[in-house]
Formats: C-alpha cells, structure tokens, sequence
C-alpha cells in the first residue's frame, strides 16, 4: 500500500505561514471536513472575509490498494475531524462575528481552545505546529513522484 499525502485546492508547495497570519482550527463532525471546506470556501466569497480568512487548509492522504486486480486510489483525510483555517493577524483573535458564523455551521463542533469543549480562548497553533504540518504535505508530495505497482498474476 502506497501513501501519498496533498492538501486540497492547495497549491503544491505550500508555503510556511507568514510573520502577519494565524492558524486556527476547527474541529467538525468526522467525515464531513470536505464538504465543510467546500462550503466555507463559498461563505467567505459570499461575506466578503478573502481578506481577513486567507484559506482553508484541508491535508489529504492518497492511498494506492489492489482490489480485485486493479489498482484503486482513495483520498484519505490525514487529520480526521479538525479542518485549519490560515487567518490573517490583525488583532489578538477572530471577530467575534466571524466565530459566531462559523461557529453555526451545521456539523462545525467549535474551534480550537484552551479549555474543555467549546468553553475557553480560541487558540491558534504554534508556528512549529503550522510548519510541521505543511512540511509533512510537502515532503509527502515529493516522495509521491514514483509508485511501485505489485504484480498481478
């Protein structure tokens, strides 16, 4: 079984965040992060955020298996149930307004925060964290050029 990881509607090197952005995450209703990204992606456009929300981060994992002779590829989330939001740092948090949006979303539980639940201070993520999670993308693209293909007798 072959892995390859890439983040969707992501450009293919994703570049560390800057000195003026924040990470944020949301966690969501497991198996739901695609279409919660899709819609997000729409809200912004439709509430004029581009230039306070700059993406939607969503990392995928392309696994390569054999089934019934042929070789089949499925995209597998690689943080399953968190969806990142790359927001531009402005002031200490989001707007209030902007979480309350979110926040309402069907199948949107509620951000990252220090407390227990929903309960707390929105944090964002470290910028080791961020840069972890972005170099692994890039690493796994890179590695992703070749895929060996057992043999089928």
């Amino acid at each position: 079984m072959e892995t390859e990881i890439q983040a969707i509607d992501a450009p293919i090197t994703a570049a560390p965040a800057g000195p003026d952005t924040k990470w944020y995450v949301l966690r969501v209703v497991s198996g739901k992060e695609k279409k919660i990204k899709e819609y997000l992606d729409k809200d912004i456009i439709r509430n004029g955020w581009t230039n306070v929300i700059k993406q939607i981060f969503l990392p995928m994992e392309k696994v390569y298996k054999v089934q019934n002779g042929k070789k089949v590829m499925r995209e597998k989330n690689y943080f399953p149930g968190y969806v990142m939001m790359e927001v531009v740092d402005n002031k200490a948090t989001i707007a209030d307004d902007i979480v309350m949006h979110i926040s309402n979303i069907t199948n949107v539980m509620h951000f990252l925060t220090d407390g227990k639940g929903s309960k707390g201070n929105i944090i964002s993520l470290r910028k080791s964290e961020v840069n972890k999670m972005l170099g692994k993308v890039d690493e796994m693209n890179d590695m992703g050029g070749s895929i060996s293909e057992p043999f089928i007798l």
